[in-house]
């Protein structure tokens, strides 16, 4: 039987040039942890000449909540039989979580740059209890951002 898995989208999110910015959270709650398989992100510029931005997948400890935007994107169920997924979300941050760590990070394009990144079995991206799992940009650019996050509850 698969396991349970969820997808969570930002929808657009807009950067401001040169600043770090939190676009999308998975937060563990208190009775299970994650595991991210996979994650999107793209951006939406139109200048061949932009310089890269800069894209981490980041743990968090969530010893500082950050302040995310309005109301929570809903996760959609993927696969497994019916559970909820029983995390927090949050997108659009304009005050950082704590305290992030980046776990892997890439230069990506945002003239119009495309990543998709699904981890092997067995190696995925694992958070404990009451802690998150995010994606932070810091784009030279102005450009709009969005991503992506695909979990399993563990």
């Amino acid at each position: 039987m698969a396991s349970t898995g969820y997808t969570v989208n930002s929808g657009s999110v807009a950067m401001a040039a040169g600043t770090a910015k939190t676009i999308l959270n998975v937060i563990a709650p208190a009775s299970f942890g994650i595991v991210v398989v996979g994650f999107e992100i793209s951006f939406d510029g139109v200048t061949a000449s932009a310089v890269p931005a800069l894209v981490e997948v980041c743990q968090s400890s969530q010893a500082g909540a950050g302040t995310p935007a309005g109301s929570p994107p809903t996760p959609v169920q993927g696969r497994g039989q019916t559970i909820a997924h029983g995390c927090t979300i949050g997108h659009n941050y304009s005050a950082e979580p704590t305290a992030l760590v980046a776990a892997y990070d890439w230069w990506l394009d945002p003239n119009k740059g495309l990543f998709d990144r699904l981890w092997p079995q067995g190696r995925e991206l694992e958070q404990g209890v009451s802690k998150g799992i995010c994606v932070r940009v810091n784009a030279p650019a102005i450009v709009n951002a969005r991503a992506s996050l695909e979990w399993e509850r563990i």
